[in-house]
Formats: structure tokens, C-alpha cells, sequence
């Protein structure tokens, strides 16, 4: 099993019921949840060189019946993830003073699956992080 593989494990054990849980629906790596006319899109990005990855956010509105228009083009919101959105806010780790990718792989050392539960634990407060962007946009709907 590659790294990528054993990171992806440890974000469906760990994080995944925690997106559940707040009531995202979707499998790994697009998750969604919609409230009102609102639409949540949360994405997992991987690093394409490997040993990384990122979680992309954003909000689109939904009409009476579950469409969305994007660049002209109307798609259903189950169908869509983060990436089709213009408009998204990409979830980086703060890591001394510093922003970046989620890290789990190295290329001087062997992780266990422990170490990779442990960073996907890490993942869990930048799901409040995701929650409050979407509830400042969802504030910046109710004003309009």
C-alpha cells in the first residue's frame, strides 16, 4: 500500500465520520451538504508529486430543484464538488507560523499507520475552520 493509500485510510476512519457526523454526504474525496438554498462543497486535494494534500471549501447557491448554474452551465449539486466552484477557500495546515499542505510523506523515513491517524487527527480542527468560512458566506447571503 502506497503512503497516499495509507493517508487516504486514515482520513476515511478519522475524518470521514466526523464530516458525517455535521452532516456532509458524498465518499472520499467529495463531500457535500446542503442547507437552504446553500450548497457546502468540501474536496481533499492531493499534492499531484505526492506527499500532501489540502482541503478545498466552498458554497454554492441551489435552486428549488437542487441545480446549480455555474459559468453558464446548470448542474446538479450532487453531482458537483469544490473544484467545479470559482469561488473557494483552500484549507492549508498552520505549522510554525507558517501555511502548507498537510505533509505525510518523506522521503528519509518509513511512516507508521499510526503516524497517519495522527495526522489525519490533526485534519479535525480545520473542519471548524471550514465551518466558520461557511457560515460567514451564509451571513453574507441572509444581508443581500
Amino acid at each position: 500500500m502506497s503512503n497516499k493509500d495509507k493517508m487516504i485510510s486514515a482520513l476515511k476512519k478519522i475524518v470521514v465520520p466526523e464530516l458525517k457526523s455535521r452532516g456532509f454526504k458524498g465518499s472520499f474525496p467529495h463531500f457535500r451538504k446542503q442547507g437552504g438554498q446553500l450548497g457546502y462543497l468540501l474536496s481533499f486535494q492531493f499534492d499531484k508529486w505526492g506527499g500532501g494534500f489540502l482541503i478545498e471549501i466552498g458554497v454554492a447557491k441551489v435552486n428549488e430543484e437542487g441545480k446549480v448554474k455555474i459559468d453558464n452551465l446548470i448542474r446538479p449539486f450532487q453531482k458537483l464538488n469544490a473544484f467545479h466552484l470559482n469561488n473557494r477557500f483552500r484549507i492549508l495546515e498552520h505549522k510554525n507560523g507558517n501555511k502548507d499542505w498537510f505533509r505525510f510523506d518523506n522521503e528519509t523515513q518509513n511512516l507508521e499507520e499510526a503516524e497517519f491517524m495522527e495526522i489525519a487527527k490533526n485534519v479535525l480542527p480545520y473542519l471548524d475552520v471550514a465551518d466558520d468560512w461557511f457560515e460567514k458566506i451564509k451571513q453574507k447571503q441572509t444581508v443581500r
